[in-house]
């Protein structure tokens, strides 16, 4: 429902049934097209694949048990990893989409502000529901990421405002690899924190299993905490972080969020740098947290 945040959404995926992958070439080149382009695109789900009309993964009817030779997993960021994603549609065919379809794919190369204006428009099409963006190593999640934001901003200077957020979570099996990551977004009711108790510093070299730690530990004394990254692999660590911050908190009936944001900061020669600004914040619904 509106302003809550999805009770431990797993968005982990289920094996696939023989389900034909989509080019990722092809989806790079659909999400980077300009929105208004995008829209006009009529495809009609003309390109299903083989094996079934709907997809196998969440969401999807096909029967268990069938193998049509297809059911390898390539390694690449085609593979949607059983997330059902209505390849070859338009973003207004997605926006239309029930929920668990609504689901956007991030590249290395795809424009955040093309991207930003998809996410407005599933997030005002069809059943309101926000989208699932999966994104596969660090460049994708940095874009992603800096859609989200950029989405955020614009969508809070409506009328009636969006607050949006986004619940980060890996994909089954690929925990190891802190790029695989799927990313939900969400609408809240009200707007994050406006200041922190605790900010954190995200690298390129550091842990996210370290940072997660930290993270739930100031989120069960019931704090307020900041992340701040500044490059790719630095932001997919924080992104990472989170996630894994999710993990550790779940048992214990708490969920998290965070709301990004482009922040400036001074650098040593007197100039400046944008850096992304990860605001965590408790989801609705969770567990009472800071109780002595």
């Amino acid at each position: 429902p509106l302003g809550r945040g999805p009770r431990f959404r797993s968005h982990q995926t289920r094996p696939d049934h023989g389900v034909g992958r989509a080019n990722s070439s092809e989806m790079a080149e659909l999400l980077d097209k300009p929105l208004d382009e995008i829209i006009k695109m009529d495809t009609g789900g003309g390109n299903r694949r083989r094996g079934g009309g709907n997809r196998g993964g969440r969401g999807g009817k096909a029967p268990h048990g069938k193998n049509d030779g297809s059911r390898r997993r390539r390694r690449d960021n085609s593979a949607p990893y059983g997330v059902t994603h209505r390849s070859g549609e338009s973003v207004a065919d997605i926006a239309n989409a029930p929920s668990g379809e609504r689901t956007l794919k991030c590249s290395a190369t795809t424009n955040p502000k093309k991207l930003a204006g998809s996410i407005a428009l599933v997030c005002e099409g069809g059943c309101g529901e926000a989208p699932l963006i999966l994104a596969l190593g660090a460049s994708c999640v940095n874009q992603a990421v800096k859609a989200i934001a950029i989405c955020r901003k614009d969508m809070l200077e409506h009328a009636d405002p969006t607050y949006l957020s986004c619940f980060p979570s890996f994909r089954q099996h690929r925990e190891q690899k802190h790029g695989a990551l799927s990313l939900q977004c969400d609408k809240e009711t009200k707007g994050p924190w406006s200041s922190s108790d605790v900010d954190l510093t995200v690298a390129s070299g550091t842990n996210p299993s370290s940072t997660a730690g930290a993270i739930a530990g100031k989120i069960r004394e019931g704090c307020k905490v900041a992340v701040r990254a500044c490059g790719a692999d630095a932001v997919n660590n924080a992104v990472a972080a989170v996630a894994f911050a999710r993990t550790y908190l779940k048992d214990e009936g708490i969920n998290v969020y965070f709301v990004p944001e482009f922040e400036k900061e001074p650098v040593g020669d007197g100039g400046e740098r944008t850096v992304l600004l990860f605001r965590v914040c408790k989801a609705a619904g969770s567990a009472a947290t800071g109780v002595k």
